[in-house]
C-alpha cells in the first residue's frame, strides 16, 4: 500500500511539474490580482496508506499569500496487514473477508490550521504551491465485526448451520468462515474513542480560473488515540498511527469582493 501511495505521489506530481512547465509563458492570469483576497469552500477524496475517505474545508483569508483553515475529515482506516480471503471449500454466494479482523475503524477529525502560499501561480493554467499544516481532535468509532461461521450437523455429515459470531483465535480457522455477517450487524456495539491528529503537507494548485479550485496534496497524518485500536486479533495493533496520503481537492470561491468583481466585471 505504501509503495501504491509512492508511485501516486510521483505521478501526481509529474502532471503537475509538465503541466506548470506548458503554461509558464502563457497568458497573464488579471484574476489573480482580482481574487487575492477570496475564501474558498472545498472538497477532497483522500487515500492514505492506511485507508481512504474525504474532506471538507473552508478556507479564510487571511492576507495575500495565507488563509485559516477549518476541516473535517472522515476516514476508513485499515491495518496494514488486511488481506481478503473466502472459504476455500466454497465457492459460490460468499462475502470476502479478512481473517482475524474482529473490528472495523472509522474515524471523523476536527481540524485548524493554516496554509501558506509558497509559490503564486501568476499565468492561467500556471500552478501554485501551497504549504499546509493541520491539527485537532478525532472521534474514532471501533465497530465490531461478526463472521457466518459453519458448524456441521451430526446427523448429515455433508450439512452445516450457519452460526453469526465475533471472531475467536482460539476456535475459528479459514476453513470454519463462511463469510463476513452484514455491515448492520454489530451496530449497536460501536465504541467511541478519542484522540488527536496532526496533518502537514503540499498543495499544487493548478487550473485556468482563480472562481474554481483544483488541487492535488501530498503529506502526512499523524493519529494518537486514548488506547490501542483493535483491529486485528492475529497482528499487532497501534496506539499512534502514522499514514502518508494523497487527495484531489476542488471546490470553488466564496467571498462578497468576488460578486462584487463580478458585476464590475460586466459592465
Amino acid at each position: 500500500m505504501y509503495k501504491f501511495i509512492l508511485k501516486l505521489i510521483t505521478f501526481f506530481c509529474t502532471i503537475l511539474l509538465c503541466n506548470f512547465e506548458i503554461f509558464a509563458q502563457g497568458e497573464i492570469d488579471n484574476e489573480a490580482k482580482k481574487l487575492v483576497f477570496k475564501n474558498e469552500k472545498t472538497f477532497a477524496i483522500i487515500l492514505n496508506t492506511n485507508g481512504f475517505g474525504a474532506n471538507y474545508r473552508y478556507a479564510k483569508r487571511l492576507d495575500g499569500f495565507r488563509k485559516r483553515l477549518y476541516d473535517i475529515d472522515f476516514t476508513i482506516i485499515k491495518h496494514p496487514k488486511e488481506i481478503k480471503t473466502q472459504n476455500p471449500y466454497f465457492d459460490t454466494n460468499q462475502r470476502r473477508y479478512v481473517f482475524g479482523k474482529i473490528n472495523s475503524f472509522f474515524n471523523i477529525r476536527f481540524g485548524l490550521g493554516k496554509q501558506k502560499e509558497i509559490y503564486s501561480k501568476y499565468d492561467k493554467g500556471g500552478l501554485a504551491i501551497i504549504y499546509f499544516y493541520s491539527f485537532g481532535p478525532i472521534l474514532g468509532l471501533l465497530k465490531p465485526i461478526y463472521y457466518e461461521v459453519l458448524y456441521p450437523v451430526d446427523s448429515a455429515p455433508n450439512d452445516y448451520i450457519i452460526r453469526t459470531e465475533k471472531f475467536n483465535t482460539s476456535i475459528h480457522r479459514v476453513g470454519d468462515i463462511y463469510g463476513k455477517a452484514p455491515f448492520t450487524v454489530g451496530t449497536e456495539e460501536i465504541k467511541f474513542i478519542p484522540g488527536f491528529f496532526t496533518k502537514f503537507g503540499f498543495s499544487f494548485e493548478y487550473g485556468k480560473s482563480d472562481k474554481i479550485v483544483h488541487s492535488v496534496d501530498v503529506g502526512a497524518t499523524i493519529e494518537a488515540y486514548t488506547q490501542k485500536i483493535d483491529i486485528m486479533a492475529t497482528e499487532e495493533n497501534n496506539q499512534i498511527l502514522i499514514s502518508l496520503f494523497v487527495s484531489y481537492r476542488f471546490g470553488k470561491a466564496v467571498s462578497k469582493r468576488l460578486k462584487n468583481i463580478k458585476k464590475y466585471s460586466t459592465e
